[in-house]
């Protein structure tokens, strides 16, 4: 039904007594809530009607009624009058009763309006917009300050809990004081984002500020409630549904809109064009003043000429497949709407946010799920599963402790989270603290921890230059290689180490420099099958109490290499070291196999009972592209003989300490070769 047909009909009923209430699109406002229209006749009848709230939109159709009548024959009267506002719906986009907010599908807990209509506000346990945190309350000292943001956003930093962080309180750049993105419905107007302004839950379609953050004008495509009475945008002007200045298109304004089939600026009978702004002659199969054509109005809306007399035209309330029309709703088409400006059916990807349906649409090509619009054309955010723009993975859970956090980032050490092969994380990457690369700091690791450690040098060794994490001193029960010759725990003279940790009453014998080499693949077992450096004791006489030895050595693959120290004539062996890392079946040099990692003879190795590390296990922790001391930090060895002959060092003890020694070297299997460099003898009496 035509605009001037539903007023002529108005007419005609209020001349007949009857009532009659009317929201038409461009006429008087509806009637608000509480305002009572009340008529009766002859005492028989009594009617009362409540209309339904609106929110102003000249678009809606006519209010919905309340009526009860009641009545007898006897002309007794007895009103029954239902009153009161209907249910509130959350989500259908009309802020109702006890409802703070609705706008519709954009209604979520991470928006400004939440999916229980309510504003979203910091402490009611929603991360909404432009809140970095939300923990359910506004207290501080927690994880999660009172103005909802990180206890560390605004250093400047950006942790990882953190979408950005520049230092600053301004809420009108890229990144506001939460440490969160900028975003439309945070309540802040940034211009970095193209904002002009900001109402938060409040912004929506018919608001003052839009749902796109733009200041409500006139041919922005939004009705502005209680302002505008429609906004086609570009399609605003004249012949269209809604003209200039956002005013409907009716009949009697002298502006033919694409429904009617004329408009002389009048509702006056007989001068061609009726009170509904139909030709008065359209339909006679002549092509009258003002008719465009005339086919005798054959109902047949798609052949060329419409039942107004009219060419076929989008948003003439007729659907033409001539014209690649889906839909036409006449002045009902728009952009937003069910119907697009040009009779197409609304749908994701075309380009329009259909309203009470879309969050968003860019059109095809530029919707995505891992785009800013999704595929189903919905805001892509944290949490939904789906990683989009500024995200390095989304798991659509609140759970910090798997592989993504919260916020959207790979879950890493320094994030708060303690994540599964992680044994702390303190949310800092800082290694001088007490949990180092997420484990707990530990002498050794190569950080040094403050107020605990003074130094560490990233091994095990306390033979070198730091012991137990602090500067290698003599008396501190670690013998520092190459600078002490023994280390007893004290500073006391005349217990076998003196205060500058010298032996006392002990000889020291040495060779360097005499780069012998090493035969490869010789070694049986025997002496002969080995190479010697003579270590020769001319005094004194007293037996011996302890030994001790160092050897330096160059050769690749220490698996092959078998040391031996013979005492005196031959008189004790002791096996120092016996092919580290392999189990051999006899000590004749024919099992294959061994650690592959080296020696280098300017980092020699020694080898004491009071030893770090089992000599079996020299080697154990480098490559083959490492040489044992020089790269690992281990040069203080145990010996272990293997299958070789011997126990330890025990083994002299008693013996005459004149004499030669030998310190010796054999090669078991070919193809690394090397030489024997250095060798000293410590014994003490």
């Amino acid at each position: 039904m035509t605009t001037n047909t539903h007023r002529a009909l108005s007419l005609s009923w209020l001349l007949s007594g009857g009532t009659l209430i009317v929201a038409c699109t461009g006429d008087t406002p509806a009637a608000t809530a509480g305002e009572t229209d009340t008529e009766s006749s002859s005492g028989s009848t009594s009617e009362s009607t409540t209309t339904k709230p609106t929110t102003n939109d000249p678009t809606d159709p006519d209010p919905t009624t309340s009526s009860s009548t009641t009545g007898d024959t006897t002309g007794d009267t007895t009103g029954d009058t239902t009153t009161g506002e209907p249910d509130a719906v959350c989500g259908d986009n009309k802020k109702e009763g006890a409802e703070q907010c609705d706008n519709g599908v954009n209604n979520g807990d991470d928006k400004a309006c939440t999916t229980e209509c309510k504003v979203n506000v910091c402490g009611d346990g929603k991360m909404g917009p432009g809140e970095g945190c939300d923990d359910g309350n506004t207290r501080d000292g927690d994880d999660c300050t009172s103005e909802c943001k990180e206890p560390d956003c605004g250093d400047g930093l950006v942790g990882v809990k953190e979408i950005c962080d520049d230092a600053n309180a301004d809420n009108t750049d890229e990144c506001t004081n939460a440490c969160t993105a900028a975003v439309c419905g945070d309540t802040f107007v940034q211009s970095s984002n193209d904002e002009q302004c900001d109402n938060g839950a409040e912004n929506a379609p018919g608001g003052e500020c839009t749902g796109e953050c733009t200041v409500a004008v006139c041919g922005d495509g939004f009705i502005l409630d209680g302002v505008e009475a429609c906004d086609d945008g570009k399609n605003n002007g004249n012949g269209q549904p809604c003209l200039e200045g956002c005013v409907v298109n009716i009949c009697g304004d002298a502006d033919k809109s694409p429904n009617e089939g004329c408009d002389d600026g009048n509702l006056e009978d007989g001068d061609g064009c009726n009170a509904s702004c139909e030709l008065e002659d359209c339909g006679n199969n002549v092509m009258d003043k003002l008719e465009a054509c005339d086919d005798g109005a054959n109902g047949d809306n798609d052949d060329g000429c419409t039942d107004l007399c009219a060419l076929p035209i989008c948003g003439d309330g007729f659907e033409q497949a001539s014209l690649n029309e889906a839909c036409d709703l006449g002045g009902a088409n728009k952009n937003s709407g069910d119907c697009t400006s040009m009779c197409q059916v609304a749908a994701c990807d075309d380009g329009f946010v259909w309203e009470g349906h879309e969050q968003c649409d860019l059109g095809a090509g530029n919707n995505g799920n891992d785009k800013a619009c999704k595929a189903d054309c919905s805001n892509n955010f944290c949490g939904d599963s789906f990683t989009g723009p500024g995200e390095e993975c989304d798991d659509a859970n609140k759970d910090n402790d798997d592989a993504c956090t919260t916020v959207c980032k790979n879950a890493a050490c320094g994030d708060g989270f303690v994540q599964p092969g992680e044994q702390c994380d303190d949310e800092n990457v800082v290694n001088t603290d007490a949990c180092v690369a997420c484990k707990p700091a530990t002498c050794g690791d190569g950080f040094v921890q403050e107020g605990v450690e003074l130094c560490d040098d990233k091994n095990a060794n306390q033979t070198d230059d730091c012991a137990a994490c602090k500067p290698a001193a003599c008396g501190d029960g670690f013998l520092h290689m190459g600078i002490e010759e023994c280390d007893d725990g004290n500073l006391v003279a005349a217990d076998g180490c003196d205060p500058t940790c010298k032996f006392e009453g002990a000889v020291v014998i040495a060779k360097t420099n005499q780069n012998i080499a090493i035969p490869d693949e010789t070694y049986i077992g025997t002496q002969a099958s080995m190479v010697c450096i003579d270590l020769v004791v001319a005094n004194p006489m007293a037996p011996v109490v302890s030994v001790e030895v160092t050897v330096g050595v160059t050769h690749t693959w220490i698996g092959d290499l078998v040391f031996k120290l013979f005492s005196p004539g031959n008189a004790k062996t002791l096996t120092l070291m016996s092919r580290p890392g392999l189990n051999e079946f006899l000590d004749d040099g024919f099992d294959f196999g061994g650690d592959s990692s080296n020696l280098d003879k300017a980092f020699p190795v020694l080898f004491r009972n009071a030893g770090v590390k089992d000599a079996e296990l020299m080697g154990n922790t480098i490559d083959s592209s490492k040489a044992a001391c020089k790269d690992d930090g281990f040069c203080d060895y145990k010996p272990i003989p293997g299958k070789g002959p011997g126990i330890n060092f025990n083994d002299f003890v008693g013996m005459p300490a004149v004499g030669t020694w030998k310190l010796c070297v054999g090669d078991s299997i070919g193809g690394d070769v090397g030489v024997l460099d250095s060798a000293s003898l410590t014994l003490k009496f």
